[in-house]
């Protein structure tokens, strides 16, 4: 089995509007769309983003019958603290194969919104990091901790900033994640828009340290041309720390494969 990015939006998210056959025009063998789930989302009003499950369940079935493609129903579910219990109880109803935890907002604004920039630095990423932190103690279903560093985009923080002032909270954070089977995202976004490099050679190793082993390199794509964006830089970034695995994760199973040669 070869490495597919994992993470990537369609018309189902409030925020693309890409079709999934310009993603299958070189027919993969495995594919899988996470379009967003936000309960509350600034970004729209606070209105709920929820995608239509019957309508994407029927979608896939669609396109399996037009090609020789394994498609695996995936979400990206941004959780703020005391929404666990709403989202639990949808996701028993929907099932998926592969489920993605995210930080986006925090019931008031999206870490993403100008707002942010009216405030000190350190107090937005204080509080985005001590929200992920809290999520991890109430919701076990994501499969992979999306990018890390979401909270801290409309910011430059250094390696130096971030081990001095937040490394406490990050070892809680990861190693949460780890227990729970998490794998470790790298996100394509994060490298080429946001030119967070720095932040994720930082920890990578902080994570591999206590123990972690699963990563996975992803485009978080919402137009087809970014379809696995950036995966040689960060798979060069990972082999650097002698990490040699990507996770893919299919339902219950999950497989460790080699990081490609070539993507």
């Amino acid at each position: 089995m070869k490495y597919y990015d994992q993470h990537l939006h369609t018309y189902f998210s409030f925020d693309s509007k890409e079709q999934f056959k310009n993603y299958l025009i070189n027919k993969p063998r495995y594919f899988v769309s996470t379009d967003h789930f936000d309960l509350h989302n600034p970004l729209v009003n606070f209105e709920d983003s929820i995608p239509n499950y019957e309508l994407y369940a029927d979608k896939l079935s669609e396109l399996a019958q037009n090609y020789p493609t394994q498609f695996i129903k995936g979400i990206e579910i941004g959780v703020v603290p005391g929404q666990e219990n709403k989202i639990n109880e949808y996701l028993k109803r929907h099932p998926y194969d592969l489920k993605i935890t995210s930080i986006h907002q925090n019931g008031k604004f999206d870490y993403m919104d100008d707002i942010v920039l009216q405030n000190d630095k350190f107090k937005i990423a204080k509080e985005y990091f001590e929200q992920m932190n809290f999520v991890l103690d109430k919701f076990y279903e994501g499969d992979i901790l999306a990018h890390f560093d979401y909270g801290l985009r409309r910011f430059d923080f250094t390696i130096a900033e971030l081990e001095q002032n937040f490394e406490p909270l990050l070892i809680q954070i990861f190693s949460k994640a780890i227990k729970l089977g998490m794998a470790f995202e790298l996100n394509s976004k994060s490298f080429t828009r946001y030119h967070n490099e720095n932040l994720y050679r930082y920890a990578v190793p902080l994570y591999l340290s206590l123990g972690g082993k699963s990563f996975t390199l992803d485009s978080d794509a919402h137009v087809a041309a970014d379809y696995q964006l950036g995966f040689e830089k960060m798979a060069a970034l990972l082999q650097e720390f002698k990490v040699s695995e990507l996770t893919i994760i299919q339902g219950r199973e999950r497989f460790q494969v080699p990081i490609p040669t070539k993507f």
